[in-house]
């Protein structure tokens, strides 16, 4: 999937790699008594949840482009677990803070929600780098190198 020849996945998930980082950070922030940032954690997290589906669709539009029987498609699958991850882990976020305040304690949600993001901040990255790999390895996306 490209526009004027360049593909829309690499565009796109640079949207969900800047909100996520900083609803990592508002959640920490929230989690040690910042109630200001808490907000923000819930608007960055929900916006990136949204361009990261975006994403999501162009990747996988992208992975029919990769022969089955690589080890580019073995990395690809990878990279769409890792980041499938990430992205449950920050829907974990964004939920538990909303949590019933009868069901779970308030400061015990925030952490979690922290906990949630920041194991998937980390995840982002180790699924980015497998993207990585993926261009930059394997020729993925580059003009010319399609079926690699």
């Amino acid at each position: 999937m490209r526009i004027l020849g360049h593909p829309i996945h690499p565009m796109l998930v640079h949207f969900p790699i800047v909100l996520w980082t900083v609803a990592a950070a508002a959640y920490v922030a929230a989690a040690v008594g910042m109630q200001s940032a808490a907000m923000i954690a819930k608007f960055s997290n929900g916006a990136g949840l949204v361009m990261a589906l975006l994403a999501m669709v162009a990747g996988l539009l992208e992975l029919t482009t990769i022969d089955s029987h690589c080890e580019a498609m073995q990395v690809a699958t990878w990279h769409l677990m890792v980041m499938a991850t990430a992205w449950l882990l920050f829907v974990l976020a964004l939920v538990l803070p909303l949590a019933p305040a009868s069901s779970i304690n308030a400061s015990a949600a925030q952490f979690g929600a922290a906990a949630c993001a920041c194991v998937g901040f980390v995840a982002m990255g180790a699924g980015g780098w497998l993207g990585g790999q993926l261009v930059y390895d394997f020729g993925i996306g580059v003009k010319g190198r399609e079926k690699s």
